[in-house]
C-alpha cells in the first residue's frame, strides 16, 4: 500500500511535534499505514517535508506563534505567583492618578513621554481602564531617560496640581503628539496645555517656583525603578505583579483578573 497520500499530514505533524499546538488530524486508523512506514517514506523522500512546509507556511507560522504565546503566558503566570509573594513598595503619594483611591486593583506605570513603547502601552492601558471601570486605580510614575522626557514629566506633574482631570487630557495628547513633542518640546507643551484646558503660563510659573520639588519626585521614581531592577521603559505593577514592556492587552487582563481573584 502506498503511503504518499498520508505524507503531507504526517510530515507537518512531525515537524510541529515540538510545539504546544493542536495536532494535524490523522486519517482513519484502518486506512493509515503505521508510523514506521511513514517515517521511512519521509526519510527516503525528505523533499516532501519542505514541499509541505511551503504549502502550509502561514498555518505553520500561526501554530508556532500560538505555541510561543502560550508558553509566554504560562511563564508570566509563574513569575506573577512569585511576585505576589514578594511585596514591592513604591511611593505613590503626590503622583498623578486616576480611578477610585480604594479600587481593588492598583496599576502603577513607570513611563516616559518620549518612549515609543510607552506610547503604545498608554493606549493599551486606556483600553484596560475602559474594560474595568471603577476597579483600577492607575498611578503614573516618571522613568525619564532624557532632558526632553524630564521636561514632559515636570510639566505633567505641575499640570496635575493645577487640574488633575485636565492633566490626564494633556497626558493623552502628549503621547498622541510624541514626535512633535520631541522635535519642539516647549512649544508643543504650551500648545497641548491650552488644548487640554490648562493655563500654560500658570504651569510655567509653578515650575519656576517649585521645579526642585518636581525634580525630587522624578528622581525618587527613578530610585524606585532602580531598586526594583527595572531597566528601560515601560514597566508596570499590577498590585505586586510585574509587566515589562508594551505587552498585549490580554496580558494586562490576565494580571488584573489574577489580582481581582486574590
Amino acid at each position: 500500500m502506498s503511503v504518499r497520500p498520508y505524507l503531507a499530514g504526517a510530515a507537518l505533524a512531525l515537524c510541529l511535534s515540538g510545539f504546544s499546538a493542536p495536532a494535524v488530524p490523522a486519517a482513519p486508523a484502518a486506512a493509515a499505514p503505521d508510523a514506521a512506514a511513514i517515517r521511512q517514506a519521509l526519510q527516503e523522500h525528505p523533499e516532501i517535508v519542505l514541499d509541505i512546509l511551503r504549502d502550509n507556511s502561514e498555518t505553520l507560522l500561526d501554530i508556532v506563534q500560538q505555541g510561543a504565546d502560550q508558553r509566554r503566558r504560562q511563564a508570566l503566570r509563574r513569575q506573577w505567583e512569585d511576585d505576589r509573594r514578594n511585596e514591592k513598595r513604591v511611593t505613590l503619594e503626590g503622583r498623578p492618578s486616576r480611578g477610585p483611591q480604594d479600587a481593588p486593583v492598583t496599576l502603577v506605570a513607570f513611563s516616559d513621554f518620549t518612549c515609543a513603547y510607552c506610547q503604545q502601552a498608554a493606549f493599551t492601558v486606556e483600553n484596560l481602564l475602559k474594560r474595568y471601570p471603577g476597579k483600577i486605580r492607575y498611578v503614573y510614575k516618571e522613568a525619564v531617560a532624557s532632558e526632553q522626557g524630564r521636561l514632559g514629566a515636570r510639566w505633567f506633574l505641575a499640570a496635575s496640581r493645577q487640574d488633575e482631570a485636565r492633566a490626564w487630557r494633556l497626558y493623552a495628547l502628549l503621547f498622541d503628539a510624541q514626535e512633535r513633542f520631541m522635535a519642539d518640546p516647549q512649544a508643543v507643551l504650551t500648545e497641548l496645555s491650552v488644548t487640554a484646558g490648562l493655563d500654560p503660563k500658570a504651569i510655567a510659573a509653578d515650575l519656576r517656583a517649585n521645579g526642585k520639588a518636581y525634580d525630587e519626585i522624578i528622581d525618587a521614581d527613578a530610585a524606585d525603578a532602580k531598586r526594583l531592577g527595572f531597566v528601560g521603559t515601560p514597566y508596570f505593577l499590577v498590585d505586586n505583579m510585574v509587566i515589562r514592556g508594551a505587552l498585549p492587552l490580554e496580558t494586562f487582563i490576565d494580571a488584573v483578573e489574577l489580582a481581582l481573584a486574590k
